[in-house]
């Protein structure tokens, strides 16, 4: 109809010329668009296709039951496989529908191990332990001491001792000057005293109060027959002449403690006689100082031999009796105590001898040794002979 009306148009035919070549690009495009048209609706039906294919075969492949499907082999320490059900408004299958990790179908099923729980040991009859059910006592505050152990004391850890001098003045009793001027010197200066002497007893009492050593000075018999005086012990007496004068010398003076021999250069190289000296002396507990009269004497030793304590003079002061003389021979006792560790001085109470003591004491620190108690300086051994007493 188109195609004619533009035909009875004038000019018609030269429009139809010009007209069939518009009309020629008009149905071109209308070709085009019908044909562009067409070949989207045979995509679109070819998806419509596709997509009921795709269900179709969704469908299909969901009708084959789990059996028809090829297994998947999986190592056992995985555990079983879950497979999600693609349609998750679908009840999921049973557990017995689960494809099989097993290689080999008749083995049994897959189980996860447990540990098996031990049996306890049932006790029928218990005895009710009385610690377990009583109360605990309240742990003690106090912390448990620590014991400390003391380390070794090496060699050169320890300080020497300083070196010990002991001074003795004898053949008190005579003289009043001298028994006061004595007194007057430190109290470690021990004090022999002469028995039956005029100030005998006077000088046992004040030495005493003073808590001063005080000793027995006993006159024993010397080799130039010098006289002795009372209470003297000879090398003629027996042994019981000279145990009983000896008592009576000891009883005489209060607060003995000891005895020296004054003189003796004769009795103390007498055996026996010394025996039976230290065995009046042990019976009382008493020491023995050798005086040292005689290089000869066996008194020392026969008092170790009967376990006193005894210790023997290193050197006299005052044989001469000068201030040079007696320093000479102090010096000489300074010296031999820094050798030896102690040494023991006798002096007498000579003016000189006191006058000297009474300075030189006070100084005692330069010369580097100290002042002791005679008793510090005895030495006890054991004893190898028994007293008369001992063996009854």
């Amino acid at each position: 109809m188109l195609v004619g009306f533009l035909l009875a148009l004038p000019g018609g035919g030269n429009a139809s010329d010009a007209g069939s070549e518009y009309l020629d690009d008009s149905l071109a495009g209308e070709l085009v668009v019908e044909q562009h048209a067409m070949a989207s609706s045979d995509d679109v039906s070819a998806s419509e296709e596709g997509m009921m294919a795709s269900q179709e075969g969704v469908m299909v492949a969901s009708d084959k039951t789990p059996s028809e499907k090829e297994p998947i082999i999986l190592p056992e320490h995985l555990g079983p496989v879950l497979l999600e059900p693609e349609n998750t408004t679908e009840t999921r299958l049973p557990s017995d529908s689960y494809p099989s990790i097993l290689q080999d179908p008749q083995e049994a099923p897959w189980k996860p191990s447990i540990a098996p729980l031990l049996d306890v040991p049932v006790l029928l009859d218990v005895v009710p332990n009385e610690s377990l059910l009583s109360v605990p006592k309240p742990a003690s505050t106090d912390s448990p001491k620590k014991i400390v152990t003391p380390a070794k004391i090496l060699a050169v850890d320890v300080h020497p001792k300083m070196p010990q001098i002991a001074i003795l003045i004898d053949d008190l009793g005579y003289s009043r000057d001298g028994m006061e001027s004595s007194l007057l010197l430190p109290t470690e200066v021990a004090l022999a005293i002469l028995p039956s002497t005029p100030f005998a007893l006077q000088t046992a009492l004040t030495s005493q109060k003073q808590s001063r050593i005080t000793l027995l000075h006993a006159p024993m018999e010397n080799q130039r027959e010098l006289k002795l005086g009372p209470g003297g012990l000879y090398a003629s007496m027996t042994e019981q002449e000279l145990k009983s004068t000896l008592s009576k010398d000891l009883d005489s003076l209060p607060g003995i403690q000891g005895v020296n021999n004054h003189m003796g250069s004769l009795l103390t190289t007498k055996v026996h006689s010394m025996e039976w000296v230290m065995e009046t002396l042990k019976d009382r507990s008493l020491f023995f100082i050798d005086s040292l009269t005689s290089a000869q004497s066996v008194a020392k030793k026969t008092a170790q031999e009967y376990g006193l304590k005894t210790v023997g003079r290193d050197v006299f002061l005052d044989n001469i009796r000068t201030e040079e003389a007696i320093d000479k021979q102090f010096s000489r006792l300074v010296k031999l105590a820094k050798r030896h560790g102690s040494a023991l001085a006798i002096g007498h109470p000579y003016p000189e001898t006191t006058a000297y003591l009474k300075k030189r004491l006070k100084n005692l620190e330069q010369d580097g040794v100290r002042l002791v108690r005679i008793s510090e300086l005895l030495i006890a051994s054991p004893p190898s002979k028994p007293t008369m007493s001992e063996t009854k």
